[in-house]
């Protein structure tokens, strides 16, 4: 904010000044330093005087310690002989430099999504770049099992191994898992993200659940995977996601849903998964890969995520659909230049949400290119508003 004079200011100044050629006794001689209000255009700064012995200069520079002040000095010399008087013109003029906003138009004024919610979000300096609706608590769908794979290799080592209990083969849609079988628990984490496998999951959360029983040969694998549960809401807690609720690790909507959460919520829980189990999401920019299991089973694991080849430098993503939630996409890219930024969208439908997602890292790149992004920041980091 730009400080503007709100009245006229006159400062006394008082100087000697000697004739020495006429032995002249030392002369006191009055000066007035004339500060004009703004606008001013009839006035300027200057010193009135008499028998000032030299010629005055003056120099004011540039000011520019924030950007948003610059000054322009006029100096007007006016030669005179010695006994007339001189006067020096220094006339400051305040030019506010407050950022214009870009000459094309806004890349996300006007996108078209299909989502109920969604969100940009810009992983290095932790701010929304685009959002809708995106602190709004919704089904989740699979974008649960992001927390599942998080608490997963947060409980496990990364050569550890755990056996898949018959119990969690028991849930919908059927990955190709066997009772008893081996895994490797990072591997079966990989697997389960890339396939959205529900038996893979309620395997991670019973073989997890199990770590924290205070018996578990007794205990039974639903209360395994209710512990586990019971987890998952207290880490989700303890990372700050406000609207996130899960009643199992799956996602699946049973009585209830799944789980509840807002795009802001996922966008922040796949940016820590990135920045400190990156193993939680290993794999998930592939769009196919295989896995041996302990056993020596062969499993191929294909990407649910069909758009994984269409966005450039994709770090990782999760997919999630059920009736209740429609259809939802997490994904995580470098924008470039080490820039990562997640794109989240939550009730769009089965393949809308690939297209929204596609629309939303279009838009990103235009904000970027046109200067949007640059003047939002300058002007604190506004979110763009829909």
């Amino acid at each position: 904010m730009t400080r503007v004079l709100k009245q006229r200011h006159v400062f006394n100044m008082s100087i000697h000044s000697s004739q020495n050629t006429n032995n002249i006794e030392d002369e006191k001689v009055n000066h007035l330093l004339v500060v004009p209000p703004r606008g001013d255009e009839e006035h300027a700064v200057s010193y009135e005087g008499n028998q000032v012995k030299e010629k005055a200069m003056a120099f004011l520079g540039a000011v520019a310690a924030t950007g948003l002040i610059a000054m322009t000095v006029l100096i007007d010399m006016t030669p005179t002989s010695s006994h007339e008087v001189e006067v020096a013109t220094i006339a400051p003029r305040i030019i506010e430099s407050t950022p214009k906003p870009p000459v094309a138009l806004n890349p996300y004024r006007n996108i078209s999504l299909k989502a109920r919610a969604a969100i940009v979000y810009d992983v290095h300096r932790g701010e929304v770049i685009y959002g809708l609706n995106e602190e709004r608590q919704m089904p989740l769908a699979s974008l649960t099992k992001m927390m599942t794979a998080l608490l997963a290799v947060e409980s496990f080592g990364e050569n550890e191994n755990l056996a898949v209990a018959p119990h969690a083969l028991m849930t919908e849609c059927d990955t190709g898992l066997f009772a008893n079988e081996t895994w490797n628990v990072h591997d079966l984490v990989s697997f389960t993200m890339l396939t959205s496998s529900n038996d893979g999951a309620g395997a991670l959360a019973a073989a997890a659940g199990s770590l924290w029983s205070s018996n578990p040969v007794l205990q039974s694998t639903d209360s395994e995977v209710d512990l586990f549960v019971q987890k998952m809401n207290t880490r989700a807690a303890e990372l700050g996601l406000m609207q996130t609720r899960y009643t199992n690790p799956t996602g699946l909507d049973e009585e209830v849903t799944g789980g509840l959460g807002s795009a802001e919520d996922m966008a922040k829980l796949l940016t820590y998964i990135w920045e400190n189990e990156p193993d939680a999401i290993r794999h998930t920019n592939e769009i196919e890969r295989d896995f041996v299991s302990g056993d020596a089973f062969l499993h191929t694991a294909k990407n649910t995520n069909e758009y994984v080849n269409n966005i450039s430098g994709l770090i990782g993503s999760k997919t999630g659909f059920t009736d209740m939630a429609g259809g939802n996409l997490a994904v995580m890219y470098d924008a470039g230049m080490d820039h990562p930024l997640v794109v989240v969208v939550l009730g769009s439908t089965l393949e809308g949400r690939f297209e929204d997602v596609e629309t939303l890292v279009d838009a990103t790149y235009g904000y970027v290119e046109t200067g949007w992004y640059e003047y939002d920041m300058k002007v604190a980091g506004a979110t763009p508003e829909m």
